[in-house]
């Protein structure tokens, strides 16, 4: 429901567009207005029969769960995205992107009744499916599925494919204060069907999902006293286009056979600028100028498949995932003085190519009705090869090398479980999985000794339930054992030029393993009022953070036990009860608390980074009897800070974000959208403490403190479909 799930479009100002934008939300709000000067009888009785410009009705209350396709026509969708998003207190979830292999559930979308392949991301695939095409949304409980891993609430989208080749675009020009606009931001999906009915299904999509931003700072350094004694104005900008490709297809040779296969190939193009002004405050000397710049030229391919087809009383799914990234980056920075001239220069190049390969064999049957059973085997390999050098150029010198340095980190993984489902009673419904899986991690440096392979075995499983008080009260609990996913980055050396903060590398490092609990009360009121509370728990072992290495080495490694609890709101209130037809508000609430021993002092604290308040408050107005929409949001993260060896640091925003939209549904036949960012000018900080030794042993050298002014951010967005 969050407005936020796709990138940010940034955008700027100008005068006219700004006013235009006003213009839009002073009108609407005046309908608004009259509007809600009519009785609450009239009110009730216009959002049952009142036809707005759209020639549709305010949505009816969904029945049983099922949200056919006209109840989202009042918002024009133009995707199954945009009508997922719509559907009172449901949250689209990734599942499996970041996490350990295929078998852990996956996204909570079903398309068709079917999981998405592999690691499709939920919000590519159903950005993929014409709204026309979609015949009902119905919300199910993961529990009572015959899919492993899955919990909660889960989106089953029914899709009525066709022959007829059918496409939607969009345009998402982006203008913003100091720098060029953005203009080739935009997608474009064709869809349709070849061959008999049921045959060949295809979506091809192509998009830019490229960026510009820039921001000035002024940041502060202060001695252990709090004395300023330097400042430094920054002026920095960056931005990366991101042209890519995908392509779905779905086949169904005979009856009860299944196949498809998703390819996505995309660029990452990132370049980075930023020039500073030192200026010494207590202490005579000069100004310094340093120009720092990193780029990085990516490219990444993506493929998974799978084949599902009945064997004896079951059905056999075989999957196969295949993911490819090579990411050449470089990171420079150079100082001079105004008066003396060059002062120094590094550069530090780092090649690295990522490899995923999994494969996944399932096998399921039903001995009687609502009784599900399936065995699963997986296998995967993960490698990442890196090669970094770093150059420094002195004085009166050339730009030399230091020396290559090569490493290869690796894993092999299989795993084995066994999952059941069934109902308890009449009101209360159980999924089971219990599984084990071998891995065998290997780091080596290949400009230097080996080390060893590492093998593991460790337990895996769930147990999920769902107990149904009534037709609109649920109540869902869980426990787990899981297994987590590494970052093979967190085991390979790094330099960092300009706050000289180097990380070393730990070939010790392994994956945490954790218990995690969850109990969610998931209410509906009626009428798209639902209000949902998930509270839950988590105890670490091998926890994954910040640790000494010798004696003034700085790495990613596993410190012991840590534990995290927290919890969850996600609410939907609609106006129509209360006689403020059109309107909702859309809110999420996250509290979360950690704590681990500090591996250098012993003292509890927060885990590295990690969340602590996280809000989204998101009002929308669909004006009755109009083609027009208002609204914004205001919303805020919060984290907690991040402990290193010589550091402490924290950033965020300084208040909440907060964005004003304006939107027209039928502008011939478009859809018209302006939201305005950054309402209340915020700015995003940085601080930083640093000590002339480790913690341990030493006192507070300076603080460091810089704030980032974006200004206000214009997106503007044109949606079509034919």
């Amino acid at each position: 429901m969050s407005i936020f799930n796709r990138p940010l479009l940034a955008a700027t100002g100008s005068p006219c567009l700004i006013s235009g934008l006003f213009a839009g939300l002073i009108v609407s709000q005046a309908v608004s207005v009259t509007a809600a000067a009519q009785t609450v009888d009239t009110l009730q009785a216009d959002a049952r029969t009142t036809e707005g410009g759209t020639g549709q009705t305010v949505p009816p209350a969904p029945a049983d769960n099922a949200y056919p396709a006209d109840y989202f026509a009042l918002y024009v969708p133009r995707t199954a995205l945009d009508m997922v998003r719509r559907i009172p207190g449901f949250q689209i979830t990734r599942g499996d992107t970041g996490r350990r292999g295929l078998g852990q559930g996956g996204a909570n979308i079903l398309i068709n009744g079917e999981r998405l392949t592999g690691k499709t991301d939920p919000f590519d695939q159903l950005s993929q499916i014409q709204a026309e095409s979609v015949v009902e949304i119905r919300i199910r409980d993961g529990a009572t599925l015959s899919i492993p891993g899955l919990s909660g609430q889960v989106a089953d989208v029914t899709v009525e494919r066709t022959r007829a080749l059918k496409g939607t675009w969009e345009w998402n020009p982006q203008f913003r204060r100091r720098l060029e606009p953005n203009l080739t931001n935009g997608e474009l999906t064709l869809s349709g069907e070849l061959g008999e009915a049921g045959g060949l299904t295809y979506a091809l999509t192509l998009r830019d999902y490229g960026f510009r931003s820039g921001a000035r700072a002024t940041e502060t350094l202060r001695n252990a006293d709090g004395v300023l004694f330097e400042t430094r104005d920054e002026d920095f900008q960056n931005g990366a286009p991101q042209p890519g490709a995908a392509l779905n297809l779905g086949w169904t040779p005979r009856p009860d056979h299944k196949a498809n296969l998703n390819a996505e190939y995309w660029q990452f193009n990132f370049s980075r600028s930023a020039r500073a002004v030192r200026t010494p405050v207590t202490s005579a000397g000069d100004d310094t100028l340093t120009f720092s710049g990193r780029g990085e030229d990516e490219w990444n391919l993506e493929m998974d498949a799978d084949y599902e087809f009945p064997v004896l009383s079951g059905t056999l799914k075989f999957i196969g995932v295949l993911d490819r990234e090579s990411s050449p980056t470089f990171n420079s920075f150079s100082r001079t003085s105004p008066r003396t001239g060059f002062l120094g220069a590094s550069r530090f190049d780092q090649e690295a190519e990522e490899t995923e390969v999994i494969g996944r064999a399932e096998y399921g049957w039903s001995p009687s009705e609502g009784r599900d059973w399936q065995i699963a085997a997986e296998g995967a390999f993960n490698e990442l090869d890196v090669e970094q050098q770093l150059f420094l150029r002195r004085p009166g010198g050339v730009l030399e090398g230091q020396g290559l340095s090569a490493f290869n980190v690796s894993e092999d993984r299989a795993e084995a479980s066994l999952t059941h489902s069934r109902p308890l009673g009449p009101r209360l419904d159980l999924q089971a999985s219990a599984g084990v899986e071998y891995s065998s991690l290997s780091q080596s440096r290949l400009t230097g000794p080996q080390t060893e392979a590492r093998e593991f075995v460790r337990p895996k499983g769930f147990v999920s339930s769902t107990y149904k008080v009534d037709d609109s009260f649920d109540i869902r609990a869980r426990l787990e054992r899981e297994v987590g996913q590494l970052n093979f980055f967190d085991f390979v050396a790094a330099v960092d030029l300009e706050d000289n903060l180097n990380r070393t590398s730990n070939f010790d490092l392994v994956p945490s393993q954790s218990w995690l609990g969850s109990v969610e009360f998931d209410k509906d009121f009626g009428d798209g009022n639902t209000f949902r509370i998930e509270f839950y728990g988590a105890v670490i072992s091998d926890t994954v953070d910040r640790i000494p290495v010798g004696t003034d080495g700085d790495a990613v490694g596993n410190i012991g036990k840590a534990h995290r609890y927290g919890f969850d709101i996600v609410s939907t209130i609609k106006g129509d009860r209360w006689g403020l037809p059109g309107t909702e508000l859309n809110i999420e609430f996250d509290w979360r608390d950690s704590s681990v021993d500090d591996p250098l002092l012993g003292f509890p604290r927060r885990l590295n980074g990690d969340k602590e308040i996280a809000y989204d408050v998101e009002y929308r107005h669909d004006v009755t009897g109009t083609d027009w929409a208002y609204g914004g949001s205001v919303s805020r993260f919060i984290s907690a800070e991040r402990f290193r060896l010589f550091s402490i640091d924290r950033n965020g925003v300084d208040g909440p974000n907060s964005s004003l939209f304006v939107e027209h549904k039928d502008v011939a036949g478009l859809t018209l959208r302006a939201t305005l960012f950054n309402v209340l000018g915020n700015e995003e900080f940085f601080e930083r403490t640093r000590f002339d030794g480790r913690r341990d042993a030493g006192i507070v050298r300076q603080t460091e403190e810089i704030k980032y002014n974006f200004g206000p951010i214009l997106s503007l967005s044109v949606e079509g479909s034919f």
